[in-house]
């Protein structure tokens, strides 16, 4: 086994209580802090009663310097965020035109031609030429809908696919 002598010993705990008395501070953050606070105040609009309660809170022999803890350590930081839903539905019906173009182009002998139409924010409208072949263009595009993944709507798709005469609406459904 290692030996050290006496005065090696002495000397590491020394260092050990010195790193110690160092890092006390940090253990009574909000105290030291006060102290510091009220030491800073103190000399620049003079001593009050409470300044000098806050000045005693802290040994003034005891070391007073704190390690910078940032916010998310001091239990401060909270982030909120928010999303415009109705951006986001707008944006995701508009990345489907591509897609329902793409598929119905494949079938334009039986759906003739595709032209997207003015709808309202989250529907996508598409005229079909030839109305007849409506019913082959929403298996179509209803083929391209994804299920969704969730407690409350176990097997249901993300979007909703309507005909009307000519026009097909393509909107996300509720799930």
């Amino acid at each position: 086994m290692l030996q050290f002598s006496l005065w090696k010993r002495l000397f590491i705990w020394g260092f050990v209580a010195l790193g110690l008395l160092a890092a006390l501070p940090n253990g009574f953050y909000s105290r030291v802090e006060g102290h510091n606070d009220a030491l800073d105040a103190i000399e620049i609009s003079g001593e009050t009663p409470e300044l000098i309660e806050a000045k005693n809170a802290w040994p003034a022999i005891l070391p007073n310097g704190l390690v910078n803890l940032g916010l998310d350590l001091r239990g401060g930081a909270h982030l909120l965020g928010e999303v415009e839903v109705e951006e986001v539905y707008a944006t995701r019906i508009d990345s489907y035109w591509t897609q329902v173009r793409d598929t119905l182009r494949d079938m334009r002998s039986t759906v003739g031609t595709i032209r997207r139409v003015e709808a309202p924010d989250g529907v996508l409208r598409v005229r079909l030429s030839n109305p007849a072949g409506m019913a082959a263009a929403v298996s179509a595009v209803r083929n391209l809908a994804s299920p969704v993944s969730s407690i409350t709507s176990i097997g249901e798709m993300d979007i909703v696919v309507s005909a009307q005469n000519d026009v097909m609406s393509i909107a996300l459904s509720d799930a």
